[in-house]
């Protein structure tokens, strides 16, 4: 077969799937295939929540802790008057 195609001058040409219309079946491998889902095929699906308490942890040591107190009420209303109540080593820290 080999020597019959070696007086024959060809050029091989690739065409897309869908302008080849004259498919053989060795053209066409399975793994190419298109999947579709199946309509009836049940899916299940669980839904959680995540839970941590380390909100409410930050928030009751702000309660708890001076410096943090004080920082919250700065920012929550800043002005110079503010700024000027801060402790000392926390009103070096705070910029504008």
């Amino acid at each position: 077969m080999a020597l019959i195609l070696c007086g024959v001058h060809f050029q091989v040409e690739h065409k897309p799937g869908g302008l080849n219309v004259v498919v053989d079946a060795l053209s066409c491998r399975p793994d190419y295939a298109v999947h579709k889902a199946d309509a009836n095929a049940i899916g299940i699906v669980r839904t959680t929540t995540p839970s941590s308490s380390l909100i409410d942890d930050v928030r009751s040591a702000y309660a708890n802790d001076a410096d943090a107190k004080q920082l919250l009420d700065y920012f929550a209303a800043p002005s110079d008057k503010s700024r000027q109540k801060l402790a000392k080593h926390l009103r070096a820290r705070v910029h504008r």
